[in-house]
């Protein structure tokens, strides 16, 4: 069965009695009003950043305040709004901080498998590895289910996506098999569509069913570029 969550419409004072909808207010809501640059800064930042993640795993998201964050970090409250301008902002940031830990570990897959295992086995590697980097991600499930369909948070997918395509188009082994035209497109149309079946795969309970899901998944990425990976494709580009 799908976990199923309401999709509140959180305000950028969520928590304190807010009421306009988060798809009516304008992205720098969601930007950190500064950026540490004293390691103890940066430290309490990443307090407040896992005390959110924290709460999410058991708390919905839309109970989950400003000053609850803050208790539970051991931070006074004017330490997050020191740092963040409101919950909607901390909540961003946790999201682009999971996604880049997720990308960075993808990445060095990547960079690792490919020229060592058959690429299609290299392909299975990174996609366990990505689903197994959000899985064990303590709330993230419940914030990408319940924040991600939101305009705001899809320009963090957004981010994501291109930053994991680009690390597929700039691989050796690809560019010496895929035209240089079509690169950037073919890798960001198979992170795009392998995104949506990881979140369908995400938001599963029955263990069963998500592992059915990751197989299609598989099947559908490595089906997509075995267009370009066999040799008797028309294009594939031959290596010198």
């Amino acid at each position: 069965m799908r976990r199923v969550w309401s999709f509140p419409c959180f305000s950028a004072n969520s928590g304190s009695g807010g009421s306009t909808s988060m798809a009516n207010k304008p992205t720098d809501q969601l930007t950190p009003r500064r950026r540490p640059s004293q390691e103890r800064s940066r430290d309490r930042v990443e307090r407040i950043l896992d005390a959110t993640s924290s709460l999410l795993g058991d708390t919905p998201v839309d109970k989950i305040t400003t000053a609850a964050i803050a208790e539970q970090a051991g931070v006074p409250i004017g330490s997050v709004y020191q740092y963040f301008p409101n919950k909607l902002a901390i909540l961003a940031e946790l999201a682009r901080r999971v996604m880049e830990e997720v990308d960075l570990k993808t990445a060095s897959l990547i960079a690792e498998d490919f020229g060592v295992l058959p690429w299609d086995r290299a392909i299975d590697r990174a996609i366990d590895a990505t689903i197994e980097g959000f899985a064990s991600q303590p709330g993230y499930l419940q914030l990408l289910l319940s924040i991600r369909p939101t305009p705001e948070f899809r320009a963090i997918t957004d981010e994501s996506n291109e930053r994991v395509a680009a690390m597929l188009a700039f691989h050796p082994a690809l560019q010496r098999l895929i035209p240089a035209n079509r690169i950037q497109l073919v890798t960001r149309a198979a992170i795009e569509a392998a995104n949506a079946l990881q979140d369908w795969a995400l938001s599963e309970d029955d263990p069963a069913l998500r592992n059915q899901i990751i197989v299609e998944m598989k099947t559908l990425l490595k089906g997509y570029l075995a267009v370009y990976m066999d040799e008797s494709s028309p294009y594939r580009r031959e290596s010198p």
